[in-house]
């Protein structure tokens, strides 16, 4: 059975048993992939990928994990690229076969394109946000992971492991933050993650060692201050990024609003000049057609004239 084509098989039957499988994919519960989500048909294109990877005979090295990760993030993103090209063709299609086949009125189709392309910012507005909550389930789990490995364990550790002074804890911060920045997702997302681990973890872990005597009074409070104003500065760059991103985005959207008027521009320009060449001909016909009527009737004139001469 697996030999068999699709194309020997019925064409309901194939649509069915596609169908049944994206099904049982949609369905499947959320996995985790070290601090990264999958869910549905993202996680059976993965394990796809992985397999294919494993079992192929060009593989040298050990395999990647990440980077198949981030083939599935593409595959993803270029299936939703898919899916709304899919449905501007089938809002196009519904459009022409309503009240029957094309001509239609423009006026129309222009309200029809209006209303798509508000449905299409909107879906890019939903987008935006998901990917933002993703972007931060993500960024916060490397951060709790990283938290626990590097600052919790010397805080609540038994007297072995556990931080001795205030040079043990800035030591274990600056790993944290170092292996924070190597792991997480660059975004503002990411920028405010580690601001409210600065205002809140940092806060608590000097307020703990101060209490246990590890650090003296006013040097936690050095350490408090250094640490508000780091968080302010990354606050201020997360602003700048976020509004960087923003810019960027209206510059995209800018040039391709230019390019599109440069066009209908280009376009209008050829249409007058065309408009111009034809009427310069119809004029240039016309001018011969009194001509040549002109001639006739002269010639007709003669005609009638000539016998009066005899």
């Amino acid at each position: 059975m697996e030999e068999v084509k699709n194309d020997e098989l019925d064409e309901d039957f194939v649509n069915e048993v596609e169908n049944a499988i994206k099904s049982i994919f949609s369905q499947l519960p959320i996995k985790y992939i070290g601090s990264s989500t999958m869910q549905g048909i993202s996680f059976v294109k993965f394990l796809e990928n992985t397999v294919e990877r494993m079992n192929s005979s060009e593989v040298s090295s050990l395999l990647s994990i990440p980077s198949e990760y981030e083939s599935v993030i593409q595959f993803v993103a270029q299936e939703a690229i898919k899916e709304s090209i899919e449905k501007y063709k089938e809002r196009m299609n519904a459009l022409i076969n309503e009240g029957g086949k094309l001509p239609i009125l423009w006026k129309k189709s222009s309200n029809f394109t209006e209303q798509l392309g508000k449905e299409m910012c909107k879906f890019k507005e939903e987008l935006a946000v998901r990917n933002s909550k993703e972007l931060t389930i993500y960024n916060e789990n490397i951060a709790k992971e990283l938290w626990i490995e590097y600052v919790e364990i010397g805080l609540y550790s038994n007297e072995n492991n556990s931080f001795k002074n205030a040079e043990d804890l800035q030591y274990a911060l600056k790993l944290f933050e170092s292996n924070y920045n190597k792991s997480m997702k660059e975004s503002p997302e990411a920028d405010k993650i580690i601001t409210s681990y600065k205002t809140n973890q940092y806060s608590a872990a000097i307020d703990y060692m101060a209490r246990l005597g590890r650090i003296n009074k006013e040097l936690a409070k050095t350490m408090y201050t250094r640490e508000v104003a780091h968080r302010k500065q990354l606050e201020a760059s997360a602003r700048e990024e976020a509004l960087r991103i923003e810019i960027e985005l209206w510059s995209r959207e800018r040039e391709e609003y230019e390019k599109n008027i440069e066009i209908k521009t280009l376009e209008l320009q050829a249409n007058i000049r065309q408009q111009k060449q034809l009427h310069h001909e119809e004029e240039k016909g016309s001018n011969k057609i009194k001509e040549n009527l002109w001639v006739c009737i002269k010639n007709h004139i003669r005609k009638i004239l000539s016998p009066c001469k005899h």
